[in-house]
């Protein structure tokens, strides 16, 4: 069992300074429990106080309109707000007791205290706003800068786009997409594959999937009816016309976000058993951020009219994806979805509305 000045030196703040300064730190903080679904700080408010988590477990969230969505998950000895101290800047997410937990809390002004009465803290402080402040002006700036230029030009492409398709469509499959991802990560099959900035990213670049699109005719993109075989070889072009169109984005930027765009654009018509189009990718060959793409896209079409049909009932279409386990769609997902189909379904009904 840590020590509450090992908890403390966990935290950046607080890991460079001295033992007997350490010790004046910790009797500043006090210890705090919450229970289970208490909220310890909510997404909009200004950050006044840090955690240190002792014992328990949190759920870091943001609120989606539809509901929160599960960021990262935080446990023994990982840190809550301790930016928060030095910035006035309001808090990004709410963070949730998952159990019941135990922290350690310091309150801003304390903090202020330590700052004014030992330089040590100051000089701490200020080691890690220079290198926060290096890494962003050599690095996070200009590759921010290169991505959104890069995702400027990609989305140029879509100025003449025809497909009907469009508004909560995009919002109900970017939304898919991110709560599979979420659950997905505690799968011991996927937990080492969902890397940092997964969810969030596949969120963003999601609603690119069928960029393509522009380049098919309205005769068939807008046919009111089955596609002929022909038309169906046309229609099925616009998975490598898409990733063509990222790939001249790469040769500007080499962000990882762009490179998942890519892969969802050309691979997110594969299917499991290697059926699908355009290179009959099978299993596990088929990314993985294609794969929970497949499940957002069909998943919206069987619940969604079509001048060919109607849309299915939640039921219908959950037997549907059920059915295409191990066929279609990767099995162990699958069943991923199979357990949460409430909260699709919670999603799916919130942008019904959307027009």
């Amino acid at each position: 069992m840590k020590t509450k000045r090992e908890f403390i030196t966990s935290s950046e703040l607080f890991s460079g300074i001295g033992q007997d300064t350490v010790d004046r730190v910790a009797e500043r903080f006090q210890e705090v429990s919450f229970a289970e679904g208490d909220v310890i700080c909510q997404e909009g408010d200004t950050g006044d106080r840090m955690f240190i988590i002792t014992d328990g477990e949190v759920s870091v969230r943001k609120e989606t309109g539809w509901g929160h969505r599960e960021l990262r998950r935080l446990v023994d000895g990982e840190v809550v707000g301790e930016m928060s101290l030095i910035s006035e800047e309001k808090r990004s997410a709410t963070v949730q007791a998952l159990k019941n937990t135990t922290c350690l809390q310091l309150s801003k002004s304390d903090f202020a205290n330590l700052l004014d009465s030992d330089p040590h803290i100051a000089q701490q402080v200020a080691i890690i706003l220079t290198k926060r402040l290096s890494v962003l002006g050599r690095n996070t700036s200009q590759e921010i800068l290169n991505a959104y230029r890069a995702l400027m030009f990609s989305l140029a492409d879509l100025a003449d786009s025809r497909d009907p398709e469009t508004g909560a469509h995009l919002n109900r499959t970017r939304s898919y997409c991110a709560l599979l991802a979420e659950k997905a990560i505690w799968h011991d099959d996927y937990k080492d594959a969902i890397y940092p900035g997964f969810i969030e990213s596949i969120y963003q670049v999601s609603p690119l999937h069928d960029i393509g699109k522009v380049a098919i005719p309205d005769s068939v993109l807008l046919k009111p009816g089955k596609l002929t075989d022909k038309e169906f070889s046309i229609m099925k072009g616009h998975s490598v016309v898409g990733a063509q169109s990222l790939q001249g984005v790469l040769e500007y930027s080499n962000e990882e976000i762009f490179h998942m765009a890519h892969r969802i654009c050309l691979h997110h018509h594969e299917k499991w058993d290697g059926s699908g189009y355009p290179q009959g990718l099978a299993g596990s060959d088929i990314p993985l951020d294609a794969r929970i793409m497949a499940f957002a896209d069909v998943y919206d079409a069987l619940l969604s009219k079509r001048v060919y049909k109607p849309p299915m009932e939640f039921d219908e279409a959950a037997a549907v994806i059920e059915d295409m386990g191990g066929s279609h769609f990767d099995p162990v997902l699958t069943q991923i979805m199979l357990d949460n189909l409430e909260q699709f379904e919670v999603i799916h009904t919130h942008y019904q509305l959307e027009k």
